[in-house]
Order: structure tokens, then C-alpha cells, then sequence
């Protein structure tokens, strides 16, 4: 999913204009060159890991492991949202020592006008 976001900005970035204000001139390149150069990337990347199965393992590992960070994540606003007390599973025993929730709150002092005696 990444790489296809990825390869379809590109493809964008490539074909928007060149910077008139540079004086560069930004390499001409045709729709179907830029066609053309995709689909042998694409060829190239569906044989990455015939190539390197390290690295696909990794990054398999990799991507698994984000997906359950996303899972929990999702997990956490879902209960932040829908828990009628607004706790969620990692905040639910609060920071707030007893002591802490005894004292009754004050309004700090307001601060005098410059000028004044």
C-alpha cells in the first residue's frame, strides 16, 4: 500500500512542470516513458524477495508488527470514544494518588496591574 502511494506520487511529481523562476530546465520525459519505467519498477519490485529473503522476512516481521501497533492504537481510540466512563485500558487506574484527590482546589492569586501600589 506504502509503495504504491508512493510510486503514484512519484509519477505525479514527474510529470508536473519545471521551475521557470531556476532557469533548469527539467528533463522532458513523455507519458509512456514514465508508463514504461513504472511497470519495469513494478517487474523489478515483485522479484525483490526471490532475491533477498532476509530482507522480505524483515520486513515482513516488520509490517506485521506495525499492523498490531495500528490494531491497539485503533483499539485505544475506540474505547476512549465508545467507554461511557472515558477510560481506556491504559489509563484507567489514573496518576492521581488519594492524598492528591483530598485537597481541595484554590484559584491562584490574580496578579496585580503594573502601575499599581
Amino acid at each position: 500500500m506504502l509503495l504504491r502511494a508512493a510510486f503514484w506520487l512519484s509519477v505525479v511529481v514527474v510529470l508536473l512542470p519545471g521551475d521557470k523562476d531556476t532557469g533548469d530546465q527539467a528533463p522532458r520525459v513523455t507519458v509512456f516513458q514514465t508508463l514504461s519505467a513504472a511497470q519495469s519498477t513494478v517487474s523489478d519490485l515483485s522479484q525483490f524477495c526471490s532475491r533477498n529473503p532476509d530482507a522480505c522476512a524483515t520486513g515482513g516481521t516488520m509490517l506485521a508488527a506495525f499492523g498490531d501497533k495500528v490494531r491497539y492504537g485503533a483499539r485505544l481510540i475506540s474505547h476512549t470514544f465508545t467507554d461511557p466512563k472515558g477510560t481506556t485500558p491504559a489509563s484507567s487506574g489514573g496518576t492521581l494518588q488519594p492524598a492528591d484527590k483530598d485537597r481541595p482546589w484554590h484559584a491562584p492569586p490574580l496578579a496585580k496591574p503594573a502601575g499599581a501600589a
